[in-house]
């Protein structure tokens, strides 16, 4: 799987870090060291790409669709 694959099953997919990491390979994701499981940089950054309107709900660890009451920046 490339980081470009990753990005774009992403889309379609619940609980995605955990399933990257299962994968083994931190170019996808990897534990921060502080038990949470983060998405790989690159793989972070295709996808925001392919999601110009989507926000990171930081207390639910969800996206979702911007909406016109959201501050400005991915992360609400």
């Amino acid at each position: 799987m490339t980081p470009q694959h990753a990005a774009e099953w992403m889309l379609s997919q619940f609980e995605a870090a955990t399933h990257l990491l299962h994968l083994h390979d931190e170019q996808l994701a990897y534990d921060d060291g502080n038990g949470n499981v983060c998405v790989g940089k690159k793989v972070l950054a295709l996808f925001n790409k392919l999601t110009p309107d989507a926000v990171y709900e930081r207390t639910g660890m969800f996206w979702r669709d911007q909406l016109s009451t959201d501050q400005s920046g991915r992360q609400q």
